[in-house]
């Protein structure tokens, strides 16, 4: 995409701000945010609160969203108390709600997994929370796929949530508009 993605304007902000905005509905302790391409941009935009929420600017962005996730476990795990899950979640899901990821948190701290993730139909993905029991194997991550192999390799610990509707894999301008015009009025 010849824009930047996460500054697409999404219901009277941009995508970054919105999925932050229905993060921070879930009251969570710290919200990490990891930037990589156009991140002095992206960050004049933001607007944060730097009590909840942190800016983490990965210089090896161009080895993928892998090595990404890698970098803001890092950050994460480099606090004083390791929390007791993390939450992975991408710029361009604003289809995904607050109270869907409630859900998922009640799931990951009531049931005996080491991964809550979301169920695409054919496939599992983020947004997904992962146990202490996984944060090397997240360290690890070089790559850009993500967290799929993971999913793809722990699914004997995983409970996976039906999340067919906030699919929205925002890759391509023509996706983008559809989307768009899906989710606001003409």
């Amino acid at each position: 995409m010849q824009n930047i993605k996460q500054l697409l304007q999404w219901k009277g902000t941009f995508l970054l701000q919105y999925v932050l905005r229905t993060l921070e509905e879930t009251k969570p302790a710290k919200i990490s945010v990891v930037l990589g391409a156009n991140a002095s941009k992206i960050k004049g935009r933001l607007v944060i609160d730097a009590n909840s929420t942190e800016i983490i600017e990965n210089p090896t962005w161009k080895n993928g969203l892998g090595n990404s996730i890698s970098v803001g476990v890092r950050h994460i795990l480099a606090s004083d108390v390791p929390p007791k899950g993390i939450l992975i979640c991408l710029a361009d899901q604003p289809l995904v709600t607050p109270d869907y990821l409630n859900r998922m948190l009640l799931e990951f701290s009531t049931q005996n997994v080491s991964i809550v993730a979301s169920n695409y139909g054919k496939k599992l993905g983020v947004p997904a929370i992962f146990g202490p029991d996984l944060y090397d194997t997240l360290l690890r991550l070089d790559s850009d796929y993500g967290a799929r192999d993971i999913l793809d390799s722990y699914t004997s610990v995983t409970l996976g949530l039906d999340a067919q509707g906030f699919l929205a894999d925002i890759d391509t301008p023509e996706v983008y508009q559809k989307i768009y015009n899906e989710n606001h009025d003409q």
